[in-house]
């Protein structure tokens, strides 16, 4: 097995290391997976906001019905990729070449999901 990129990661147990990269991609994964659910569960979805103020994932306007379910899949799909790349980090993943690249196709699939929502929607 490789050595982590930080030296103290090696001194924490499995079950810590695995918790702490759970923990920190949550953080980023857990609201997309939420705001995708409700979408698909009330088809309706409000403007969601990029990584900059005023920048929105599928327009400024709420979406209804079918749109907003394909929103919400494309959101659940981007969460699953950070909580993917927390897999591909812990010490079990870190040899895996399947976790190498699951990250990038739940991305990719995220975004085919999305491109027509944002330009139609």
């Amino acid at each position: 097995m490789r050595k982590s990129l930080f030296p103290a990661d090696d001194s924490l147990p499995t079950w810590l290391h695995t918790l702490a990269c759970f923990v920190v991609v949550s953080l980023f994964g857990a609201p997309l997976i939420w705001w995708g659910s409700e979408a698909i569960l009330f088809r309706h979805l409000e403007p969601v906001t990029g990584p900059e103020i005023g920048q929105y994932f599928f327009g400024s306007a709420a979406l209804e019905g079918r749109a907003a379910v394909w929103a919400g899949c494309s959101l659940i799909l981007f969460g699953a990729a950070f909580f993917a790349l927390g897999a591909r980090y812990t010490r079990a993943g870190r040899e895996s070449a399947a976790l190498r690249l699951l990250p990038w196709v739940l991305i990719a699939a995220s975004v085919l999901l999305a491109l027509p929502i944002s330009r139609h929607g």
